[in-house]
């Protein structure tokens, strides 16, 4: 009787650890760290065709999993109407060419993203580069900046 106890429990032990290994996930962790916009989960369920209000959208991931998207009041109103945008000709703050003046004197701006270094160097350039220890390699793209851009606010 015990032997035979052992052997079921060593084969639902097999099972509990295989098991896993079948079923496909529903929800990929990957894919909400790499988002570049907010996103929040609710507690609660959604049944598929519940809501049908204009803030509601549908979008699946690159695994074809829908999700039911509620889009903030705000932007439900500027997409139906961009006329319903906050008037900007009340903005009493700088002038573009006043915000942009201290990058002038400012040092270049780096950005070591994967493979590629970024330099932005306002009024000058913008190259993109690959960089092994001391020296630049790979493909270097230059963009000249030199030209003066007559900066306006929107009215």
């Amino acid at each position: 009787m015990a032997a035979s106890t052992v052997r079921w429990l060593k084969r639902l032990y097999v099972f509990l650890l295989i098991c896993p290994l079948c079923v496909p996930a529903f929800l990929n962790l990957e894919e909400l760290n790499e988002m570049k916009y907010g996103i929040q989960i609710l507690p609660d369920p959604v049944i598929l065709g519940q809501t049908k209000t204009e803030e509601v959208m549908m979008v699946s991931s690159k695994y074809k999993q829908l999700y039911e998207c509620r889009l903030p009041a705000l932007a439900v109103r500027f997409h139906q109407d961009p006329a319903s945008e906050p008037d900007t000709q009340d903005y009493s703050g700088p002038d573009i060419p006043d915000l942009l003046r201290p990058m002038h004197s400012a040092p270049c701006l780096v950005k070591t993203k994967d493979w590629w270094t970024y330099e932005f160097c306002h009024s000058q350039h913008i190259r993109q580069y690959h960089l092994e220890g001391e020296s630049l390699f790979g493909i270097q793209k230059h963009l000249l900046l030199n030209k003066r851009i007559r900066y306006r606010n929107a009215s």
